[in-house]
C-alpha cells in the first residue's frame, strides 16, 4: 500500500474545511488537482474515503479511521518540525564544554546560569575529564567548547579571545619578597616554590616553569599540589610561595596570612580562548554569554583595584 504523507494532509483538510473547494484553498492546490489527489488514495486504498452528498463530502467508515492516523501522524510530524526549527535556531540540543583549569570551575556555573536563563532547554554538560586534555577532546567530538590557554596549531579548530588575566606570587605576609612592588622570576632561586600540578606529556609546559628553565633559576625546592586551596593553606603556613592568576587568588586575599604580588608586566598576562571545531547557533549563544559574563566581572584585574583588595587582606 502506497501512501504518502500529502494523502493524509488531504483527508485531515478536506475533513475540517467540509468542501473540496476550501479544501483546495487551504492546501493552495486547484480543485482539480485536490480530486485527482483524493481519487488516487481511494485507488490505493481500494475503498471509498468520503461519501459525496452534492458539493459536501462525508467521511466513510474507513474514512474516519484514516482521520485518526492522519490526525496523530501530522501532530507528531508539527512536533518534530518545531523541534527541527528549535534546534537550528540553537533554542534546543545539548553542549558539552571543559576548561583547561581546574580552579575556573568556580566561576562557570554563573555562566551557565546566565545562559540557562535565556535557553533553559540546552543541556549544558561539563566534561570534567577534558580538563588536562580539553583539545583533544575537541579533536574526537566530545566537546562543543573548551575554555583554554593554550593553543594547538591546527586548522580545524578556531579560536576566539575571551579574557584576559595576570599572574601574580602569592607569599607569607612575613616573606622578605613581600616588600616588593613586583616580582621577577630571578626572585624564585633558592625559594621553596609551590606550583600547580601538570602532565607534561601533553607539551603543555606552564609559563612560569618555561621561565624558570630558559633563565636558569634553581628554585630550593619545587612541590607540585593539585588543588588550589591547598596551595593557599601552605603559603599562608609560611610553607612556599606560589604562582596564581588574580582572579584565582582573590577570593583569598581576606582572612589570611598571605598577600600578592605582580610579576613584571613582561611575562604577568595571559590570554585564555574558547576553542571550537563546529559553528552552531548553541555555541555561538554560549559565547556571548561568555563575554558578556567576563565582561561585566572584570575578570583581568586592574592594578589600582588588586591594590583596594589587598588593603582587606588580615595580615
Amino acid at each position: 500500500m502506497n501512501i504518502a504523507l500529502h494523502h493524509f494532509r488531504l483527508v485531515d483538510t478536506i475533513s475540517k474545511e467540509g468542501t473540496l473547494t476550501k479544501a483546495a484553498e487551504a492546501l493552495h492546490l486547484t480543485q482539480s488537482a485536490l480530486s485527482h489527489q483524493l481519487k488516487e488514495l481511494e485507488r490505493e486504498l481500494d475503498i471509498e474515503v468520503f461519501h459525496r452528498q452534492g458539493k459536501k463530502l462525508q467521511l466513510s467508515e474507513i474514512g474516519y479511521r484514516f482521520l485518526r492516523s492522519s490526525e496523530k501522524i501530522i501532530s507528531e510530524i508539527r512536533t518534530m518540525e518545531e523541534d527541527i526549527r528549535n534546534y537550528k535556531n540553537g533554542k534546543t540540543g545539548k553542549l558539552n564544554i571543559s576548561m583547561q583549569c581546574y580552579t575556573a570551575y568556580h566561576w562557570l556555573p554563573g555562566v551557565i546560569k546566565d545562559f540557562k536563563s535565556q535557553w533553559p532547554d540546552i543541556n549544558v554538560n561539563i566534561v570534567s575529564d577534558a580538563t588536562q586534555r580539553p583539545l583533544e577532546y575537541l579533536m574526537r567530538g566530545d566537546l562543543d567548547l573548551g575554555i583554554v590557554r593554550t593553543q594547538m596549531v591546527n586548522t580545524k579548530i578556531h579560536y576566539e579571545a575571551i579574557f584576559e588575566d595576570r599572574l601574580n606570587v602569592i607569599l607569607p605576609a612575613g616573606h622578605p619578597l613581600a616588600q616588593k612592588e613586583v616580582i621577577d622570576i630571578c626572585d624564585f632561586q633558592d625559594q621553596e616554590l609551590i606550583l600547580a600540578l601538570y602532565d607534561p606529556t601533553y607539551q603543555d609546559t606552564p609559563l612560569i616553569e618555561t621561565l624558570i628553565q630558559e633563565q636558569h633559576v634553581r628554585p630550593k625546592t619545587l612541590n607540585r599540589i593539585h588543588y588550589t586551596d591547598a596551595t593557599i593553606e601552605m603559603v599562608n603556613a609560611g610553607l612556599g610561595i606560589s604562582v596564581m592568576a588574580d582572579w584565582i587568588v582573590r577570593p583569598y586575599l581576606a582572612n589570611r596570612n598571605v598577600v600578592a604580588r605582580p610579576l613584571h608586566h613582561s611575562v604577568a598576562k595571559r590570554t585564555w580562548y574558547a576553542a571550537t571545531c563546529k559553528d552552531n547557533p548553541v555555541i555561538q549563544n554560549f559565547l556571548s554569554c561568555l563575554k558578556l559574563y567576563f565582561a561585566e566581572n572584570q575578570m583581568c584585574m586592574e592594578p589600582e583595584n588588586f591594590d583596594e583588595l589587598l588593603q582587606l587582606q588580615v595580615v
